[in-house]
């Protein structure tokens, strides 16, 4: 649980980000993630130089891609590679592998963006339960470069034999006046050790 009060704090620290007041042009596509291509005939990132980081002592070299049609940008380590995707309307969400052993998706809710906090918090936290999850850390404010967030520590049980496997994930509510999105980074107890990596990328998210 330590490791999820660093994560949670660190992401709290609000990133000033560049790039254009517009959304992703769909001509600004291209693949970073060479093997991990899931669908030869489309790109689900577009690409934004202006988001790009060197790499430094605790993090990967960044690279700044717009993704779920240009309604999210973000930095993301250049050697994080796409998991799952899907951009069905109302649907859409990408996963990353991350090769330090956890998975960072971005999945889009359908939370009227005119609900209060309260609403939004009690909605995902009712489906969490629902779906066998256990909240053990909640509702811990959070800012990105240009929204608001609330982050938990979720447990899932797995069925498994000889017994159950636990998995935890840290899953934030990020929203601004137009949309309400669920970033989810699951992770194996402690995250002490990716915890600069995550919030780079947390930090860095802008939406439109």
């Amino acid at each position: 649980m330590r490791g999820a009060g660093v994560i949670l704090a660190a992401a709290s620290v609000v990133a000033g980000c560049g790039g254009a007041e517009q959304a992703p042009k769909r001509d600004d596509v291209f693949y970073l993630h060479g093997g991990g291509v899931i669908d030869g005939n489309r790109s689900y990132e577009s690409y934004f130089p202006k988001l790009d980081h060197e790499k430094t002592l605790n993090v990967p070299r960044l690279v700044g891609v717009g993704v779920l049609e240009g309604d999210v940008r973000f930095a993301r380590p250049i050697d994080w590679s796409v998991r799952d995707a899907d951009y069905t309307a109302e649907k859409r969400f990408i996963s990353y592998q991350s090769p330090r052993q956890f998975i960072f998706s971005i999945l889009e809710r359908v939370d009227p963006p005119t609900d209060t906090w309260s609403e939004v918090e009690k909605r995902y936290e009712v489906e969490t339960r629902d779906l066998g999850g256990k909240i053990y850390a909640s509702r811990q404010p959070i800012g990105t470069a240009n929204s608001q967030g609330r982050a938990y520590l979720i447990r899932s049980s797995v069925r498994g034999k000889p017994e159950p496997f636990h998995s935890y994930a840290t899953e934030i509510l990020v929203r601004n006046d137009k949309r309400v999105l669920l970033v989810q980074i699951v992770h194996k107890g402690e995250i002490d050790a990716i915890a600069d990596e995550v919030n780079a990328a947390v930090s860095s998210l802008i939406l439109y």
